[in-house]
């Protein structure tokens, strides 16, 4: 029993710097080149979004954000979002990727206007490719709208200058 213990310590110790390695490999790319470097990314986000009814530029991605790792419920993932190359004060593409399973999802978000607080357009923000594990699906839906909300806060009321 004490080797099979010390066999599995050794392999979580082999694999966990192998997967921090992958995870390093997306931090700070565009979404645009990790469609064009990453193959599988570029293979997980298309087959999220599939079929669905989204803007033209959603399928390039060609402005938006650096990936970062996050954390949700404990599982390591990569952020990306990108954005109209027009601006991104109308609608804003979130993608969550998971370089173990290769397996992406995310939120195409309308910002409600920030000049009506009772614009609802958050209501034809869409969900795509979602886990079909109920609980690590509401964590992630979770973490996407409340960074979704506070990036349309930060874009909507940009700093004051002195």
């Amino acid at each position: 029993m004490q080797r099979l213990t010390s066999c599995i310590a050794v392999a979580g110790a082999l694999i966990a710097p192998a997967f921090a390695a992958s995870v390093d490999a997306y931090v700070g790319q565009q979404p645009e080149a990790l469609l064009k470097s990453k193959p599988d990314f570029a293979r997980a986000y298309r087959s999220a979004i599939g079929d669905l009814d989204l803007p033209a530029w959603t399928k390039r991605l060609a402005a938006g954000k650096s990936a970062e790792v996050v954390v949700v419920d404990g599982t390591q993932y990569i952020l990306t979002s990108a954005c109209n190359s027009r601006g991104c004060l109308d609608e804003r593409l979130y993608v969550i990727f998971d370089p173990r399973t290769n397996l992406a999802c995310g939120l195409f978000y309308l910002p409600p206007a920030s000049s009506d607080p009772g614009d609802a357009r958050t209501a034809f923000s869409r969900w795509y490719g979602l886990p079909a594990d109920k609980p690590r699906a509401q964590a992630i839906a979770a973490f996407l709208l409340e960074r979704a909300a506070d990036d349309a806060h930060t874009l909507a009321s940009p700093p004051k200058r002195p």
